[in-house]
């Protein structure tokens, strides 16, 4: 084990050596590790001295890779993070890297931070509930990714958030559940497939990691709601999407899609868009006006949508607009 974060640290620190230094500390909570088992582990992750300043333990315990405990300091800490449990501050972990940084550390000390507060805190043991509203509403990137891997949910896998007044019988993501937040139960579902119910949001899609971003398109999609149409699809909004905030033009399909379409094809819904009819827009592009419906039934393949019908007139004019305005 010794060096491994040196071997970790040349992963993208984002994605496989995040993902294997979570897995490492998990491991450590499964098996019932406690303080004393976890400082010698972080160390010998690590490679280098780690320490620990919690009530009730040793004052200012250290651990180098081999084990050994020295309760004085040799070097300043070069990565530390406070304990938190409970929302109150309890102590704190550091480590003593001697030379530059990695680019783990201070991933590291925020796990070393996390596995302590859990060791410490109440026995409880955490339920799926907890784990979604975790990836619902993490508290840091550190936290969505335990979430998605106590739920069994990969976390580039692109998931969507079912936002409705009740829970509903859907297939949600991996082992999670739904769960209750003021008048509102979310749900995470690789799929929404076929959702049964009245005034039902659902979000754009994205990887499950960042799904906590795709909430407020959700809310958005459920305000769309009506007698008529009780379940709206955030997707089905395009780039009325934009109206909220916290959501990027490379979350909505219709704008990706959009971006590899040939320029004649949106040329063509411009017109037609401004001209209201197939005849006004082929007189405008000197076009029969079967060549026009041929055009626009093309780049409607293209993207997914009826660009020429009525219901989809306000999602094809806000994809136009963001076009246009670059």
């Amino acid at each position: 084990m010794q060096g491994l974060m040196y071997r970790l640290a040349e992963l993208d620190a984002n994605s496989a050596g995040l993902v294997r230094v979570i897995d490492y500390f998990d491991a450590l909570i499964r098996h019932g590790a406690d303080t004393a088992a976890m400082m010698r582990a972080s160390a010998a992750l690590a490679d280098c001295v780690v320490g620990m300043d919690v009530p009730g333990r040793p004052e200012a315990r250290r651990c180098d890779p081999r084990g050994r405990w020295s309760p004085q300091p040799v070097r300043p800490p070069s990565s530390s993070k406070d304990v938190v449990v409970d929302d109150v501050v309890v102590g704190a972990v550091w480590i003593e890297r001697q030379g530059p940084a990695l680019p783990l550390d201070d991933m590291l000390v925020d796990r070393m931070a996390l596995t302590t507060a859990i060791i410490l805190q109440p026995s409880r043991t955490r339920t799926k509930e907890d784990f979604t509203t975790d990836l619902l509403f993490p508290s840091d990137a550190m936290t969505a990714l335990a979430s998605c891997a106590a739920l069994g949910i990969d976390p580039a896998a692109a998931v969507r958030v079912v936002v409705a007044d009740r829970p509903l019988t859907v297939a949600t993501a991996g082992t999670s559940v739904a769960v209750t937040v003021d008048s509102e139960v979310l749900h995470i579902v690789t799929d929404p497939g076929v959702v049964d119910g009245s005034s039902v949001g659902i979000s754009l899609p994205a990887p499950a990691r960042d799904i906590h971003r795709m909430i407020v398109s959700a809310r958005f999609a459920r305000s769309q709601t009506s007698d008529i149409r009780p379940v709206v699809d955030a997707v089905d909004l395009g780039a009325l999407n934009l109206l909220m905030p916290g959501i990027g033009r490379d979350s909505i399909p219709d704008l990706v899609r959009v971006a590899d379409v040939d320029s004649e094809l949106v040329a063509t819904l411009r017109t037609y868009l401004q001209s209201g009819t197939y005849r006004a827009a082929a007189d405008r592009l000197h076009l029969h006006h079967s060549s026009v419906a041929h055009r626009l039934t093309k780049l409607s393949t293209k993207l997914g949508f009826a660009v020429d019908s009525i219901e989809n007139r306000a999602r094809a004019t806000a994809m136009m607009m963001v076009v246009d305005g670059g």
